[in-house]
């Protein structure tokens, strides 16, 4: 890896080997308490309890296993994600309903707001084996664009005994080993697998019990929460004490209208959101932070946010929009237009790629700055009013606002599509279902090339089942 030049250091925002650099001390005025220790059920997180059928003794044998299945969807409290999640949730209902079977209970990770780190799901493995540790069998975990065929999933998961420890999921891996992932597995990385959440997940009970167990006696020790579909995995396999990733054929992320849909419990919706007519161009204000090589002086924390007051008392009022990015981000601002179409820039929209920081011991998600970080308007009047600044002027500013946003209680807004690393930091089975909005880092790669190959719009770009044209400009 080739070194800066003096004057141009930059964050590498990808991984912990940046990130130890300089650890954000966890906000003291706010607890969040994550990693709590339930001493009785009493003390769940306000999670649904499963009652007894007192006609379980007739009903059939896959009803049982229906209301044997909690459902979890890993929703968003922003309305345009709350929504696509209460519709998931509707549907499934549904299915159930329609089969004529008892409900199953469904669960919206968002929700759950006693844990600011519910997200990273490990810190509700104690709540989930209280709420559920006696009368079910499975948690299955899905995204807000997953769609599910419910008697397809019974008829999947009724092939696994659910009396023993279970991790199922469609498998991804890495074909080199990847800064993303510490680098781990290094000789081989194919070796070891970990779930594409998109698909679908789940867990059998027993091992929900396993874990609930280890983390009363041993709370979550990572800092950082970086690829949380990885880190699972690897809390969950214990460096070998605990089970791998099974690989499930039925978790698909095909679309619903591929040929292979009759043979999947799970498909994808995998087209670019577009709710009404795209964003404007000059409703979107952008910003490059940069280096002296480049454009003199770098101070990383105080450069963001001189952006953010330049925005808001120098730019048009009427400008909704704000993104900023690194000069080595490469952006599709068509995408992007696309996508912001499907948020109110009326609510204190925080919107890009989420890590997390101490989320086991009282800390904050925050947007990775790599990948781009867009604030809709009205979430830099509330920063700033806040007066909430960098506590130094070189302070890595994507954690300072993930600490700001999460002291004044509003949650920030992950999107898959924006992305901290370069493709082939991913594995290509990740993002064959994806439409990205963005990458980060031109280590040896050929930028223009990877731009074109990834994030410019096609001749006709299908969105929404509509094809949209674009103009050469749009490039």
């Amino acid at each position: 890896m080739a070194r800066r030049q003096p004057g141009c250091e930059r964050w590498l925002l990808l991984a912990a080997c940046a990130h130890v650099l300089v650890l954000l001390p966890p906000p003291r005025s706010r607890a969040f308490a994550l990693n709590v220790i339930l001493d009785d059920a009493e003390d769940t997180a306000e999670l649904p309890v499963l009652q007894k059928s007192e006609k379980s003794g007739t009903v059939s044998k896959r009803s049982r296993e229906l209301k044997e299945i909690v459902f979890v969807i890993q929703s968003q409290s922003n309305s345009f994600h709350s929504k696509r999640a209460e519709d998931l949730k509707r549907d499934i209902l549904k299915q159930a309903a329609d089969l004529g079977k008892e409900l199953p209970i469904v669960l919206l990770i968002h929700e759950i707001n006693r844990h600011e780190g519910a997200w990273t799901i490990l810190p509700l493995m104690r709540d989930f084996s209280i709420a559920y540790g006696r009368n079910s069998s499975w948690i299955f975990f899905c995204e807000e664009d997953t769609r599910i065929q419910v008697v397809k999933l019974l008829e999947t998961l009724g092939r696994f005994d659910a009396s023993k420890e279970w991790f199922l999921g469609k498998a991804l891996y890495d074909e080199e080993s990847t800064i993303i992932h510490h680098y781990a597995f290094a000789e081989n990385p194919t070796v070891f697998k970990f779930p594409d959440f998109a698909a679908g997940w789940a867990l059998s009970i027993p091992l929900v019990n396993k874990l609930a167990v280890k983390l009363k006696s041993e709370p979550l020790k990572s800092d950082f929460t970086i690829d949380l579909k990885h880190e699972i995995a690897l809390y969950i396999w214990q460096k070998g004490d605990g089970p791998h990733l099974t690989p499930v054929p039925e978790f698909c992320t095909d679309d619903v209208n591929s040929y292979k849909v009759d043979q999947c419990a799970t498909t994808f919706s995998n087209f670019l959101p577009l709710c009404k007519d795209p964003v404007k161009k000059e409703d979107v204000f952008v910003a490059v932070k940069t280096c002296r090589k480049f454009h003199g002086d770098r101070s990383h924390c105080g450069k963001t946010f001189a952006i953010l007051e330049r925005f808001l008392n120098h730019s048009s009022s009427r400008t909704p929009w704000l993104v900023i990015v690194d000069d080595d981000t490469l952006i599709s601002i068509f995408r992007l237009r696309k996508l912001l179409s499907c948020y109110d820039p009326n609510e204190p929209v925080f919107l890009g790629e989420r890590y997390g920081y101490g989320l086991g011991t009282g800390g904050y998600s925050y947007i990775t700055g790599g990948g781009g970080m867009v604030f809709s308007r009205t979430a830099v009047q509330k920063l700033l009013a806040s007066k909430c600044r960098c506590y130094s002027m070189d302070a890595p500013d994507d954690m300072v606002l993930g600490m700001c946003f999460s002291g004044l209680g509003i949650p920030i807004t992950h999107s898959p599509l924006f992305h901290q690393a370069r493709p082939m930091d991913y594995p290509k089975d990740y993002l064959s279902h994806q439409i990205p909005i963005s990458f980060h880092k031109h280590w040896n790669i050929d930028p223009v090339k990877v731009y074109f190959t990834w994030l410019a719009p096609n001749t006709e770009e299908v969105l929404n089942g509509k094809k949209v044209g674009y103009n050469r400009e749009d490039l």
